[in-house]
């Protein structure tokens, strides 16, 4: 509850559209498939920025995304289990890919300064019920310290 207040959503025509994007951004693209090439999330190096698509436990992902993504990957399992629900399986790949980056990069962010400070005011600005009018006073004093006095 409430964690879609830390999404930025972005809606996309098309599976293409949407992988042209992420790649002209520095993402490679991962997706959940048994195949051939399928590399075990264990074998993995999620130390570069890496975009997970996940499909569902009947349909899987699409043939365009399969064609179109960068590697393919599969969380191994025992029993007599041989899929997990989608929120389940994003879940373990999400945790799995922090704990690689931490071990491989010292932490599991690569954000610079500046950046992280970004995201620090956009946290403040969501989670505060008065950010309005917080950022409205603040504009207030930027904009009366910009003017001339006479």
């Amino acid at each position: 509850m409430g964690s879609e207040k830390w999404l930025d959503i972005e809606v996309w025509n098309s599976t293409q559209e949407c992988f042209d994007v992420l790649k002209s951004r520095g993402y490679r693209i991962a997706t959940t498939h048994l195949g051939k090439n399928t590399v075990s999330i264990y074998d993995m190096d999620w130390s570069c920025p890496t975009a997970i698509v996940v499909g569902n436990e009947n349909r899987g992902i699409s043939e365009e995304a399969v064609k179109l993504s960068d590697l393919h990957c599969s969380i191994p399992m025992n029993g007599m289990v041989d899929s997990f629900n989608v929120s389940v399986a994003a879940g373990i790949l999400m945790h799995h890919a922090v704990c690689d980056r931490t071990s491989r990069l010292g932490s599991h962010g690569d954000l610079t300064s500046e950046e992280n400070q970004i995201l620090l005011a956009e946290f403040f600005l969501r989670h505060s019920k008065s950010a309005i009018s917080i950022a409205g006073d603040y504009a207030k004093r930027k904009s009366s310290n910009l003017m001339p006095k006479l």
